[in-house]
């Protein structure tokens, strides 16, 4: 195969993707692993090592959770490691559960309490000499209970979510979703410039 049939692009962008070894590579695509080690060093080409850097982050997290004493008692059997590791997950995991129920509940009254002043018009104050006393609803107290409110349910939701593994990463992600704004833009200079050389 002629170097110039080679899809530099598609080469490129899966090393960008950090997923795959030269070796890899050089199997997928055809060039030398050297070939594409020069290359990629000519035109900067920089790996996305996100990826490996979580999932290794992961497993020191994973071992990171049980004592020297549990790690040496299970003496490598990765099995009995993650069993013991989840069990650990699943005890935290049900405490943050808990918590975030309590927040919920108050998060709820909140929303509770803002309704029926605004249905009413009117709230109870604290006058400067001790008694209370009914106003009318100042807009500017709405507006600023709506902000604060707001911002509580998206940290409840979000953190709930996470809780409860509702939006959990798959790994389906593609790689031109992780490109930095500069890849993304030579991305598209480099598409556009393939298209007008086609037309």
């Amino acid at each position: 195969m002629s170097r110039s049939r080679y899809d530099w692009e598609a080469v490129e962008r899966d090393y960008r993707t950090g997923r795959y070894s030269l070796s890899e590579l050089s199997a997928m695509h055809g060039p030398a692993r050297q070939t594409i080690n020069d290359r990629a060093k000519k035109h900067g080409w920089e790996k996305d090592l996100s990826a490996p850097v979580r999932q290794r982050t992961r497993e020191k997290v994973v071992k990171g959770t049980l004592s020297p004493e549990a790690l040496e008692a299970l003496e490598g059997d990765d099995a009995a490691i993650v069993e013991e590791a989840s069990n650990l997950n699943a005890a935290v995991a049900a405490g943050h559960r808990r918590q975030l129920t309590a927040w919920r509940t108050i998060l709820d009254q909140y929303t509770e309490r803002l309704t029926e002043q605004t249905a009413r018009g009117t709230m109870t104050v604290q006058t400067r000499d001790g008694g209370v006393a009914e106003v009318d609803v100042p807009l500017d107290y709405i507006g600023k209970s709506l902000g604060a409110g707001t911002q509580a349910l998206e940290r409840v939701v979000r953190m709930e979510r996470e809780s409860y593994g509702l939006d959990d990463d798959d790994g389906n992600e593609p790689a031109e979703a992780r490109l930095t704004d500069d890849q993304v833009r030579r991305r598209i200079a480099e598409l556009e410039a393939k298209r007008q050389g086609e037309v």
